[in-house]
This record gives structure tokens, C-alpha cells and sequence, in this order.
């Protein structure tokens, strides 16, 4: 009975580790695809899945703000010399990015929703104080005077007018904090808010004015975005709807194709792309950021893609660029923004006139770029082309030029004047590092442990089926083992019979 049982484990434990061998061999063969699966499963835009939670509230990014102060805005009317400014900053703020409004529509595999972010003042960050006394050029009187180039000539009375009575000035000198969050009350704001009930015209103001003024945890400004949720296209913008919608959004220059809504890419994209593009509303375009080299960032592997000239040229080099010209072309250097900000001369350039033409660089004084702080980059990992280290990077300048039919500008030279400059950046922190590498290691370590439980179950086997042979091999060792024992006893005993019968005789 006992050799029954032993008999019975023996087979049950030689079942299990040829089971086990298989396990093993399989985690080798297969481990990586199956992981990849379920990683790719939860990569999805749907709710509860991981990447609808970063997607939903993503990490914080830390934005640099710039200001250029300038030092001799008397002397420029009179054309005595040239602007000068001085670089103040940053002051720094933490912005954490949600989105609102979410809807998703299952029969085209889209979701609508809005953008909105939390900004927090960090002092400790700070170079600057929010209290610091700014000067810069007057956009609200530049504003109203550019609208009156196309009114009629009693309209165009009511805006001198306007500016002498409330005593506009070409500068205006404020806080940080008034400039950016905050605002500050002008009286052509509240004018203007009454004239536009009565004229068909575009007000780039409210009833205060700042860089941010009502944006701070509010998506009022940025417009409703429609982007893909499929895994092919995940994050890719179909539709922006704008509270100003520009004319070059009805050319080729206003083309999504391709460009992430919030720079978030599908899996796999990074590792073979040349190019990726993402959409920046606050430009009204896509930015396309080219390939440049293979880095590292927190010890992962990264492709890091940089938007270079590209975004900045005039059609010279970029012939795809030309619709972006609307009115006239300047040297390349600078986007003419001005549609997308209601009629405002804005124009969009790199922190310092970057890449710029040497044209603005001679207009003012105090520029000093530089690649490593102003270029405008981003990291992306290649397998999960998640953003492993971004630096968006933008200045605003405004374009001063004679307007005719308003004397405040009749006689001011034509300048492209930086107003201020942005940093918005991120970095992965610890944690987010580890859950990267986690993911990249996951597969290797999966095929190491298969590896190992296979070659310990084939050396179980074989331990097991020597143990067997041992066992069967055993009783004829034993018996051959006890023969030769008697044969000594049977020796022993012959003599005392021999000597016995000797004595009888």
C-alpha cells in the first residue's frame, strides 16, 4: 500500500514540474506580447483605464514667466534711440492642467471636452516679486488704434477722442501681478465694451486686462477641443472650436492632421517618427517638432524632438508656411498671431528673437538668445511615447508701425517691441520614473523568472527520475550484497566438523 502512495507522489511531483517547465517556456516565448496587450489595453481613452486618469488630471508643469522691462520709453517717440529692455523673472508658477466638459461619443470614437488649469504663485521658485513695478508697451490703445484703421472718419474722431480724454499713454507702467493674473482697469476697456454693442468689431479685452486675466481655473478662452480615442490615433485633434476663429484656419495652415490636442501620443509612435506635431491654441496652429537625437533622461531612453525653424519661417524655406502671412510678410523670425487674438498686432516668436532674423535683433536692445534656454523641445519615451522631459518655450512681441489716421501712432517708428516670454516645462518626477521603467522592465523580467522556474522544473525532473532509477536498481544491490555473508559462517563451521571427526577416529 505505502508503495502505492509513494509511487502516486512520485508521478503527481514530475506532472507538476513538467507543467511548470511549460509555464516557464511559454513566459519566455510569449510573455512580452501578452504584457504588451494589457499595457496597451489600459493605453485606451475611456474611463478607468490609466491613461484616462493622466490624461484627465495630468502632471503639474512648472511656467516661467518673463517680463521685459522697458527703460526708455520716452525716447522712443521721438526716435532719439533705440528701445532698450531688460530681461526681470522668473516669477513662477505651478500650473495643474485638467480638462472639463468631458463627453465621449462612442460612434466615432471621439471625446469633447475643455481645457483648464489651476495656477499657484510659488515664491520659493521666484526671482521676481508679483509686486515688482513693470514697464511695457501700451496693447490696449495700440489695439483700439489698429480697429480704427478701418472705420469711417467719425469713428475714427471718436477714437482720438478717446484716447487724449482718458489720457492713454504709449507705455504703461504696472505690477507682475497686475500684468499677468490680476489685471488692471483701464477706462478704453469699458469704453470699448459699450461701442462694440453698436459696431461690428472684435474686442480682444474684458473689463480688466492681464496676459491671464480669467483664465486661472476657468476654460472660457481656450475653446472646446474634439479629439480621437482610438489606439491608433489616441489624442489626436479633430476639432477646435475658438471663441475668434481665424481666417488661416480655413486654408492649409489650418490643418490638425496629425497634431496631439494636449501632447499625448499613441504607444509605439515615438520610437520610429521623424516628426511629431501638437496643437497650440493659444497660436491658433499646429507645431511640428522635428526629430534631432537619441537622450536620456532619469536614466530612460528618450527621442528628443525639437521645433526649429519651421514654426517661425515666413515661406521662404517652408512654402507650406505662406497662409500663415495674412496682410503682409515680415522676415522670418516672428508669427503673426493678430487673427487669432481679435484684431490685437501680436506676434509670436522664441524667447530673445531665437532663430529669429538678424532684423529684429537690431531693432531693440537687450536681446541675448540662447539654444539651451530658449529652444522649445520635447522628450518622448519610445515605447509608451510618454513625455519624458517638455519645454515649451514662446515670446510675445507687438508690432508698433505708423498709423495715419491716429495721431498718437502717425509718427512712431515701425518695431517689433518682446512684451513678455514663457516657459512652460516638465520633467518626470521619481515616481513617475519607476512606473516607466517598470513597464519597460516588466518583459525582461517576465522571460528571466519563465527562464527560471523552466530550468529548475527540468532539473526537478531530472533529480526525480534518478531518484526512481535509484530506487529500482535498489533490491538486486541489496540482494548480491547479502550472499557474501554466509558464505563466511559456512567457512567458519567446515574445520570444527573436520576436527570432530579426526577425534573419533
Amino acid at each position: 500500500m505505502r508503495a502505492k502512495e509513494n509511487l502516486f507522489e512520485h508521478w503527481k511531483k514530475l506532472a507538476i514540474n513538467i507543467i511548470l517547465t511549460l509555464f516557464g517556456i511559454l513566459l519566455v516565448l510569449f510573455w512580452p506580447k501578452i504584457f504588451d496587450y494589457i499595457l496597451f489595453k489600459q493605453w485606451e481613452l475611456k474611463p478607468g483605464t490609466l491613461m484616462y486618469k493622466y490624461w484627465h488630471d495630468q502632471p503639474p508643469v512648472k511656467m516661467n514667466c518673463y517680463f521685459f522691462n522697458w527703460t526708455n520709453p520716452e525716447e522712443f517717440l521721438n526716435h532719439s534711440s533705440t528701445p532698450k529692455f531688460e530681461e526681470v523673472g522668473p516669477y513662477t508658477f505651478l500650473e495643474y492642467p485638467r480638462k472639463a466638459n468631458v463627453t465621449f461619443h462612442d460612434h466615432n470614437s471621439t471625446v469633447t471636452y475643455k481645457k483648464e488649469s489651476k495656477f499657484i504663485f510659488d515664491p520659493e521658485l521666484s526671482v521676481g516679486k508679483m509686486t515688482d513695478i513693470i514697464t511695457s508697451p501700451n496693447l490696449i490703445s495700440l489695439a483700439a488704434s489698429k480697429q480704427a484703421q478701418s472705420f469711417n472718419i467719425l469713428k475714427v474722431k471718436g477714437v482720438e477722442l478717446g484716447l487724449a480724454f482718458f489720457e492713454q499713454k504709449f507705455h504703461v507702467t504696472k505690477t507682475a501681478s497686475e500684468l499677468l493674473f490680476e489685471g488692471y482697469e483701464d477706462s478704453m476697456i469699458a469704453v470699448a465694451a459699450e461701442i462694440v454693442k453698436f459696431m461690428d468689431i472684435e474686442v480682444p479685452f474684458d473689463d480688466r486686462y492681464g496676459w491671464f486675466y480669467k483664465r486661472n481655473e476657468s476654460s472660457r478662452i481656450t475653446g472646446q477641443f474634439n479629439a480621437d480615442t482610438s489606439f491608433s490615433s489616441f489624442s489626436e485633434l479633430r476639432h477646435w472650436t475658438a471663441l475668434s476663429k481665424p481666417k488661416f484656419l480655413e486654408s492649409n495652415c489650418g490643418s490638425y492632421k496629425g497634431a496631439s490636442s494636449d501632447g499625448l501620443f499613441p504607444p509605439l509612435m515615438a520610437k520610429n517618427a521623424q516628426m511629431i506635431s501638437v496643437f497650440a491654441h493659444e497660436m491658433c496652429r499646429r507645431i511640428d517638432l522635428d526629430f534631432v537625437e537619441e537622450t536620456e533622461v532619469n536614466g530612460i531612453n528618450g527621442r528628443k524632438f525639437v521645433s526649429g525653424d519651421r514654426m517661425i519661417d515666413n515661406g521662404t524655406n517652408y512654402p507650406e508656411n505662406e497662409c500663415y502671412c495674412t496682410g503682409r510678410c515680415v522676415p522670418s523670425g516672428v508669427l503673426n498671431i493678430t487673427a487669432c487674438r481679435c484684431g490685437a498686432p501680436i506676434f509670436i516668436s522664441y524667447p530673445h528673437f531665437y532663430k529669429g532674423d538678424q532684423y529684429y535683433l537690431d531693432q531693440v536692445e537687450g536681446m541675448k538668445p540662447d539654444q539651451e534656454k530658449h529652444e522649445m523641445f520635447m522628450t518622448l519615451e519610445p515605447k509608451t511615447s510618454m513625455p519624458l522631459e517638455v519645454a515649451g518655450r514662446f515670446q510675445i512681441n507687438i508690432l508698433v508701425e505708423p498709423i495715419p489716421r491716429i495721431k498718437m501712432y502717425r509718427n512712431v517708428p515701425t518695431k517689433f517691441l518682446p512684451i513678455v516670454w514663457f516657459e512652460q516645462s516638465f520633467r518626470i518626477d521619481n515616481k513617475m520614473t519607476f512606473v516607466i521603467k517598470l513597464i519597460l522592465w516588466t518583459p525582461l523580467i517576465g522571460q528571466i523568472i519563465g527562464f527560471i522556474i523552466a530550468v529548475v522544473s527540468i532539473y526537478m525532473i531530472y533529480k526525480s527520475l534518478q531518484a526512481e532509477k535509484k530506487e529500482q536498481n535498489c533490491p538486486k544491490e541489496n540482494l548480491k550484497s547479502r550472499v557474501p555473508e554466509l558464505y563466511p559462517l559456512v567457512d567458519s563451521k567446515l574445520p570444527q566438523h573436520k576436527h570432530a571427526d579426526n577425534n573419533n577416529h
